[in-house]
């Protein structure tokens, strides 16, 4: 029996990004078996789902490197920080030894959960829904090009010195769409829903199943886009986050263009936003292509 142990990095995002390799490696006839070793026990019944994953373990100690407790394996396969110079899912499938890798991943679903959003969602009728991210407003910078070409950054509020009003255009979608809200609230981290210091409202796999019985998920970068385009839901998506952090002139990395976001790892659904659009017109657009959407159905 070949075997393989995938030790994950990261967060949300980076587990659904790993879990792409165990059916390239199944497929390629280089394992029979491949077991997990994730940080953080919200993704554990999610990786559950996916056919390919034999086994997912978590050893108590919320983190983004986790260290295995068995190491019994054909091969151990420990994966890193991800660089963004190339879609995610290809790096990690790289570092596995992948031979053809691709940009794409899947997030399998529960049915009996499935079933349920979908009767609930039957009531709502033809009016589009919308999934909104909780904690979207803190990974938002309002800035213009030219304050984004000084890069003068303000401790947690970026070039332009202050965030997005996403109060003000989640209003403005409430007055045409559904809109469910999904995720943490806004602040809560990774690390406390984990340690229940923070209870989530809903575990990950049923929040992976109301995303894919939205029309769209409106937000930033992350892992619950990741999570959303992952079961199919198409995405909008406001990129001052990317450009802020890893874009050309980005505060952390300045990389000429990130590969990061669902437009990447999928060929269609997918929308980012120009990062220097104000409150208002990032309403009036995403009000726009979600309404000549829906209409050419």
């Amino acid at each position: 029996m070949r075997t393989a142990l995938i030790i994950c990095h990261g967060y949300l995002g980076d587990h659904l990004f790993a879990s792409s390799i165990a059916r390239k490696l199944l497929d390629e006839d280089q394992f029979d078996q491949i077991d997990y070793v994730v940080g953080f026990p919200q993704v554990v019944p999610l990786l559950q789902l996916n056919p390919f994953i034999h086994k997912v373990f978590f050893n108590g100690t919320p983190t983004p490197s986790p260290v295995p407790t068995n190491t019994n394996y054909t091969k151990i396969i420990h994966l890193g920080p991800l660089m963004f110079k190339e879609p995610p899912c290809v790096e990690f499938q790289k570092v596995a030894g992948v031979r053809n890798p691709s940009p794409d991943f899947q997030v399998y679903t529960d049915k009996d959960v499935d079933r349920f959003i979908q009767e609930h969602f039957n009531s709502v009728g033809d009016t589009p829904i919308i999934a909104v991210m909780n904690n979207w407003q803190p990974k938002t910078f309002l800035f213009t090009k030219e304050q984004y070409e000084a890069g003068i950054d303000v401790p947690n509020k970026g070039y332009g010195g202050s965030w997005r009003n996403t109060d003000y255009i989640v209003d403005r979608l409430k007055e045409h769409f559904a809109i469910v809200e999904v995720g943490a609230p806004a602040n809560v981290t990774q690390f406390q829903t984990a340690t229940n210091k923070i209870p989530s409202v809903r575990n990950l796999f049923e929040e992976a199943s109301i995303l894919k019985h939205c029309d769209f998920f409106v937000g930033a970068e992350g892992g619950l886009a990741n999570l959303a385009s992952g079961v199919g839901c198409r995405t909008i998506l406001t990129s001052d986050f990317v450009h802020q952090l890893y874009g050309w002139n980005g505060v952390i990395r300045k990389i000429p263009e990130p590969q990061l976001g669902p437009r990447f790892y999928f060929p269609t659904g997918h929308i980012d936003l120009d990062p220097y659009l104000t409150d208002e017109e990032v309403a009036d657009q995403m009000i726009d292509i979600i309404t000549r959407s829906s209409t050419h159905e």
